[in-house]
């Protein structure tokens, strides 16, 4: 099949491509730059669809172009709809009806009040990314044959050690010379972006619809995923405190928004890599994040 994946050069998107690369005919599309054999396209930018969609005809969007970070978005409120928003209701008026819509929302769409959280469970964002995914969400449930995958914090390797989101930031935090403190209270449920990207291959594979949750198994706090990396890449952390006070940031984050995965694990898919594996990983990737 003709996949045209969007968000294509980002943390996920080069994973996605990779994965489905291998039994499909992929057309990946960046914002700014173009991986090769695919395009570059402001998806911000009206009126984009067309011509994108009648260039590549695909079977399948794998929509992935997003603003992810969430103090960012906070910030930026209407350049975040620009992204996260807009395009997506207009790529469901676009695309046609015979076509299939993977979009990757977010566990942020629930308050982190009520885990663990189902596919029908009410959705209750509490900061402007969360919103923004929530509006485009209601945008794809209008449409039929669309599927929305929901996944919570993405961790694994970028295209260097200094550009892989999270791991960059937790050896960030190991070489700094001063002492720190690291958020206690909020739980995380760290997932391997090869993980994710299995995870829509499997469900494409199957022609999916409607509401998914695919999420890592582990319940971590930042403080409790920054003692696990420095074991496993040799990094003293006693200049690391537990803060049992959530660290101020600019947007609210949900206390525990766990996500429940009894349905994907019902379809058949139950691959769940644990956080420690998944930073063995990196420094295979990137030998110089160990001490020595």
């Amino acid at each position: 099949m003709r996949m045209l994946v969007t968000g294509a050069t980002g943390f996920l998107g080069r994973e996605v491509v990779a994965r489905l690369a291998r039994e499909h005919d992929v057309v990946p599309v960046g914002g700014r730059t173009a991986l090769p054999g695919g395009l570059a396209a402001d998806l911000r930018r009206p009126g984009i669809w067309g011509p994108l969609l009648a260039e590549v005809r695909p079977d399948w969007v794998v929509h992935l172009a997003a603003y992810r970070e969430p103090d960012f978005c906070e910030d930026h409120p209407e350049e975040t709809r620009a992204l996260n928003t807009r395009p997506v209701a207009e790529l469901v008026r676009e695309l046609p009806p015979d076509d299939r819509l993977l979009f990757i929302s977010t566990d942020y769409v629930f308050d982190g009040l009520h885990p663990p959280y189902r596919e029908d469970s009410e959705r209750r964002p509490i900061n402007v990314y969360g919103l923004s995914k929530a509006e485009a969400e209601d945008a794809v449930l209008a449409r039929p044959g669309s599927l929305i995958l929901r996944i919570p914090l993405l961790v694994g390797s970028g295209p260097s050690a200094d550009r892989s989101g999270f791991l960059t930031q937790i050896v960030d935090t190991l070489r700094q010379n001063r002492p720190v403190a690291a958020d206690a209270v909020l739980r995380r449920f760290p997932t391997w972006i090869r993980d994710v990207a299995e995870a829509v291959a499997f469900l494409i594979e199957r022609d999916q619809t409607g509401v998914l949750h695919y999420s890592g198994r582990e319940g971590l706090t930042r403080h409790e995923m920054i003692r696990i990396a420095a074991e496993v890449l040799g990094h003293p952390a006693d200049h690391v405190r537990p803060s049992e006070d959530v660290v101020p940031r600019r947007a609210a984050r949900p206390r525990d928004s766990q996500l429940d995965t009894t349905r994907i694990e019902a379809l058949g898919f139950r691959r769940f890599t644990p956080f420690r594996e998944v930073v063995k990983a990196f420094a295979a990737d990137f030998p110089e994040v160990r001490t020595g």
